[in-house]
């Protein structure tokens, strides 16, 4: 099958960092195209056309396999096709393609359509992070939205991205507005983690489950978005994800895992020198928090891969000692973000009793 190549606007990234944005990559809302989902788009297209739309879609799936370009694929369209909802002339529209150069890719591209409305966390530009959170106060901000009347005399679409960052009170905020959509107003909440969500929230959303690319659609975003040459190790780290493949294509990324990896490798011997390096990388900013992440998300790899192994020799306890160990280093993590401790101890720590468990496995 031969895959096209994807289509995409100039990236323009703004004076303020934002949380879904790869440097040097198009952001979702500037991509054109989508490679690998068409059956999520076709069924998309059967409710737009059949007048059935559901008022609001949960895309599931894990992140960066181009659930937020289709939110933004989708918002694109519904907002070029104005006040007309389905049943086109020729017998409905066949394909989300708009054209570069139709207002409403322009305006989308540029966060500047009046009736779409973007909720995600922002930066802090006090603190120079990314908030933790996305805050009860942006939410009732973008639903604000649909306190005015389509500019356009359109569709007024909101993206949650991601809908696993809103906390009690910006769920049951948006939930309010879910109960009782205005007319011609649509959600699409991107989530990495659905269950993480109120199940009223869920109840009242229509699934749209996207799947980890292949290596030969993955391969074909990343050449065409970026001069990266992604490498089978880079492949195998991607786990289907582009977002995570452009990454790991860095060459400070890769040093930084192939770092990780190496102190992983001696555990349970301790390698101080390697771990407070880790750990000062870790320290502040917007790029500490990044840094985490890429700890954690290694971290989870290969838990994982422990966790299989244990459970595949039938040592039911020590697969348990290791997920538990994952569970509780998440906890650990989301507390030292949200109530801003000192990441470098925490990682030191997390190294110390990931060595005092490991020792305890049998080798």
């Amino acid at each position: 099958m031969t895959i096209l190549p994807p289509r995409f606007l100039p990236p323009q990234p703004g004076d303020i960092p934002e949380i879904d944005r790869v440097a040097g990559a198009p952001h979702p809302r500037e991509m054109l195209s989508l490679v690998g989902h068409d059956a999520q788009e076709r069924a998309f297209l059967a409710l737009y056309n059949a007048g059935t739309l559901h008022h609001a879609f949960l895309l599931t799936g894990p992140e960066g396999i181009g659930k937020a370009t289709f939110a933004y694929r989708a918002a694109r369209f519904l907002l070029a096709s104005g006040a007309e909802a389905g049943n086109g002339l020729f017998g409905g529209a066949s394909t989300l393609d708009v054209p570069e150069e139709a207002r409403a890719t322009q305006l989308v591209a540029h966060l500047a359509h009046p009736d779409l409305g973007v909720l995600k966390r922002r930066y802090d530009s006090k603190t120079k992070k990314f908030r933790t959170e996305i805050s009860v106060e942006d939410t009732r901000e973008a639903l604000d939205l649909f306190a005015k009347t389509a500019a356009f005399g359109g569709w007024r679409v909101i993206i949650v991205d991601a809908a696993d960052d809103l906390n009690k009170a910006s769920a049951n905020a948006l939930l309010k507005t879910l109960e009782e959509p205005p007319e011609k107003a649509i959600f699409f909440l991107v989530a990495h983690q659905p269950q993480k969500l109120l199940p009223t929230i869920r109840s009242r959303c229509r699934v749209l489950a996207f799947s980890p690319l292949g290596d030969a659609d993955l391969a074909a975003v990343a050449g065409a978005v970026s001069t990266a040459k992604p490498d089978s190790l880079a492949l195998a780290r991607a786990g289907g994800s582009v977002r995570r493949l452009l990454r790991h294509s860095e060459p400070g990324l890769r040093a930084f895992i192939a770092l990780i990896d190496e102190i992983l490798a001696n555990l349970p011997k301790r390698r101080h020198a390697e771990i407070d390096r880790i750990a000062e990388t870790t320290r502040t900013g917007a790029e500490g928090e990044q840094a985490l992440a890429d700890l954690l998300e290694a971290l989870e790899g290969w838990l994982h891969a422990r966790i299989r192994d244990h459970a595949a020799a039938g040592d039911v306890l020590r697969a348990s000692l290791f997920a538990e160990f994952w569970s509780r280093m998440q906890e650990e993590a989301a507390r030292v973000e949200a109530v801003n401790l000192d990441r470098r101890a925490f990682v030191i720590t997390l190294f110390d009793s990931l060595a005092a468990l490991v020792s305890g496995a049998p080798r």
